[in-house]
């Protein structure tokens, strides 16, 4: 069996899935016996949040900074401030999430450019959007990244990929046939325990009992569809008990800010806009009927659909993409015409309405699928190529 001792793990971001997945999987490699360093935003704001979010690790890892004094990328890039990062920290094994360097990398791999040399054959790394494996001859960009993405799998630059889309994956095999021994799946993971019921969830985030609340979590934009969510709320009749909670950080879209005051001033939406806190997170979650995934166009997973399934929570979703299928072959929740305003609203009114029979079984496929995406299951699948 061959193990590494040192893994660096970079990742510049804390919004999002980001915080969450980096205490995954220091968490997995650390009970493996791996040594830690992280390769963060060490910035005066970013610290904080990751001291704060990650506190009880901090002693367990070192910690190194992607940016240099003057608070640009070491070295001039993303790519070389990994490289740079990857000497300083002494490690064995990178890991990275793929969509911050895969696609520069591949275009000029394409080309015949190559990342620094020190990083061949150590770059582990997730892709959560790999586009061109989807379609490689549209948009036309898609061909480039294909050439560059066979050249450096075939040089050995990436190590092994993971991907998060289990019907992808399959078909990437299929094709590319000599690659499948550094392919592997990596579900979308959720963790810890969802101890408060709803009715005391509702009552400690100050929502009446009465109340069916429609939970849209996470960065609050339009790719996410949270103006779809708004105009289907203030179409609804005043005295509509369907309730919205709004918990993550909103952008400065006017419509979607308009649109939430409104709705709070009729007394039918709460706005949390800010970090969420994991305690805080579960206590949405919690408080929550059912869970809305409105994305427009969105390719790839959701780690908020994982959350939802593991709180039992039944999502409202677009009908396209990989979170479309999961819904759909899962029985997660109801699907409506992706960017479908009207539909929308019929579909959350349509779960408002739900029987408790209904409800049930929708809890009950929740929690058979959440399994799948169990912190067991991220676990397992994140160490297997580094202890085989």
């Amino acid at each position: 069996m061959t193990t590494y001792s040192h893994v660096l793990i970079f990742d510049p971001r804390i919004r999002g899935h980001h915080l969450s997945w980096l205490r995954y999987m220091t968490e997995d490699f650390l009970s493996a016996g791996f040594r830690v360093t992280w390769a963060v935003d060490l910035c005066k704001e970013s610290k904080e949040i990751i001291y704060s979010q990650l506190f009880d690790l901090i002693d367990s890892v070192s910690i190194i900074s992607v940016f240099d004094e003057s608070g640009i990328w070491k070295d001039g890039s993303k790519i070389r401030s990994l490289a740079q990062c990857f000497i300083e920290s002494g490690a064995d094994e990178i890991m990275i999430n793929l969509d911050e360097i895969a696609s520069n990398c591949m275009r000029f791999a394409a080309v015949g450019i190559y990342p620094p040399k020190i990083l061949q054959g150590k770059i582990n790394g997730f892709y959560f959007r790999p586009r061109f494996l989807e379609n490689q001859f549209f948009p036309p960009g898609n061909i480039i990244k294909s050439i560059g993405f066979k050249t450096l799998f075939d040089n050995k630059w990436f190590k092994n990929v993971y991907l998060l889309d289990e019907y992808m994956i399959k078909d990437f095999i299929g094709k590319y046939n000599r690659y499948k021994s550094r392919i592997y799946f990596l579900p979308d993971p959720w963790s810890g325990e969802f101890t408060h019921s709803s009715e005391e969830a509702k009552s400690k985030l100050g929502i009446s009992t009465e109340r069916f609340v429609f939970l849209n979590y996470g960065i609050g934009d339009k790719r996410k569809g949270l103006h779809l969510v708004i105009r289907a709320m203030l179409q609804a009749p005043f005295e509509s008990k369907c309730f919205l909670l709004c918990a993550g950080e909103v952008g400065k879209n006017r419509e979607i800010l308009d649109g939430l005051k409104e709705l709070q001033k009729r007394g039918n939406a709460k706005l949390v806009n800010r970090y969420i806190s994991s305690d805080e997170e579960k206590m949405c979650f919690s408080a929550s009927d059912a869970v809305l995934l409105p994305y427009i166009k969105h390719f790839g997973s959701s780690g908020v659909l994982s959350i939802a399934a593991a709180a039992g929570r039944m999502v409202i979703a677009s009908n396209e993409g990989l979170v479309g299928k999961r819904v759909n072959e899962h029985s997660l929740g109801i699907l409506f015409k992706s960017g479908d305003v009207q539909d929308l609203k019929n579909s959350m009114s349509k779960a408002s309405l739900l029987s408790k029979s209904d409800k049930n079984q929708f809890e009950e496929s929740a929690i058979r699928y959440s399994k799948l995406c169990s912190r067991e299951a991220f676990g397992k699948a994140l160490l297997s190529p580094f202890l085989s």
